[in-house]
């Protein structure tokens, strides 16, 4: 085993989960909205998404998608354009009740394991992740593999540790900021829904524009 190998597989991992954790998405917008309503416990369940979503995506691209015609593409990014305005349109409806932002995260409603579906069917319908994978990750984790099978572990390994590590301290960040007043979690989760639907509207658009 080259030990110089190992740590590079393990860095490019790692700087791919950092950057997918800092670039704005849906699922980074519905975890922030998650933990403003419910605190940490309710928003940290929404970074378990990717674990669920994630293989067999890898598997559809790395064996299926670079075979279909680019209108999977469009498609997906269709349903998951409405999907996502659809969850916006929920959690507006959510941001109108005061007493649910009120609530501690001792007391809060069980609705986490809800909003983790939610971010699961948000990842499958989102074109992005097959983007990703198709592009970037793809390439790199067959490079690995094509070495050894470890220095394909360890590539996951370290994508996945960084990515899910900086979207948990997202939502402690955010789990605090609920802490600063009703006001302020107002604000910081109408930000949220909007930016939540402007992802939507970016996301329908693309799956309107035809395929180059």
């Amino acid at each position: 085993m080259d030990f110089t190998l190992l740590l590079r597989f393990l860095a490019q991992g790692a700087a791919l989960g950092l950057t997918a954790a800092a670039t704005p998405g849906s699922l980074q917008t519905l975890l922030i909205s998650e933990t403003l309503l419910g605190g940490f416990r309710r928003g940290a369940r929404i970074t378990l998404a990717p674990l669920i979503t994630d293989a067999p995506i890898i598997i559809a691209v790395l064996f299926v998608l670079q075979r279909v015609p680019s209108i999977v593409v469009q498609v997906l990014s269709l349903g998951g354009g409405v999907f996502v305005l659809y969850l916006a349109w929920s959690l507006l409806k959510q941001w109108r009740r005061d007493t649910q932002v009120t609530v501690t995260v001792e007391g809060a409603q069980p609705l986490g394991w809800r909003g983790l579906g939610r971010a699961v069917i948000v990842n499958w319908l989102n074109p992005n992740p097959y983007i990703f994978w198709t592009l970037v990750g793809g390439p790199t984790l067959i490079a690995a593999l094509n070495q050894a099978a470890v220095y394909g572990v360890v590539f996951l390994a370290g994508m996945y540790g960084v990515f899910m590590a900086s979207m948990l301290i997202i939502a402690a960040v955010f789990h605090f900021a609920r802490h600063l007043g009703l006001h302020v979690v107002h604000g910081l989760l109408l930000i949220s829904i909007m930016v939540l639907a402007i992802f939507g509207v970016l996301l329908f658009v693309r799956g309107l524009q035809p395929s180059v």
